[in-house]
């Protein structure tokens, strides 16, 4: 293969499709573009806005997952909140995050998966409940 003038690669060069004016590529801020016929450019930005609209959609599977990890990390602050109850130490800290890991708790798509993550919800409020009133007699 030997590279011609002109820009032209091999012994032969195949042109597909009608030919097209030379762009630059180039355009300057502010310049308005020339829309194709029929395309509009508030068509042009409800097109896009659309196109991001379906990425931020999350999927089943996606929220499925999400609930299964806050399950699971719920469960682990409850495993910590039970040592510390047998080793005497219950911290703030602890109870804090498993405040705000019940309250943002994602729905699960799922029913089974939805009615565990529930349960276990159901158990990190108990247990907040219950430290709430030991700490209300304990500053009383």
């Amino acid at each position: 293969m030997a590279i011609l003038p002109a820009g032209r690669v091999g012994a032969q060069a195949v042109r597909a499709g009608p030919a097209r004016p030379a762009s630059t590529g180039f355009s300057v801020p502010g310049e308005v573009a020339a829309l194709p016929r029929g395309l509009s450019e508030a068509s042009a930005v409800a097109g896009l806005s659309g196109f991001l609209s379906l990425q931020e959609v999350e999927q089943p599977t996606e929220r499925n997952q999400r609930a299964r990890r806050a399950g699971q990390s719920m469960l682990d602050a409850l495993a910590r909140l039970q040592r510390g109850l047998l080793d005497g130490e219950v911290s703030a800290q602890g109870l804090s995050q498993l405040a705000d890991l019940a309250r943002d708790m994602p729905v699960a798509d799922d029913p089974a998966l939805r009615e565990v993550v529930e349960a276990i919800s159901v158990r990190v409020h108990v247990e907040l409940a219950r430290h709430a009133v030991a700490l209300a007699r304990f500053a009383t």
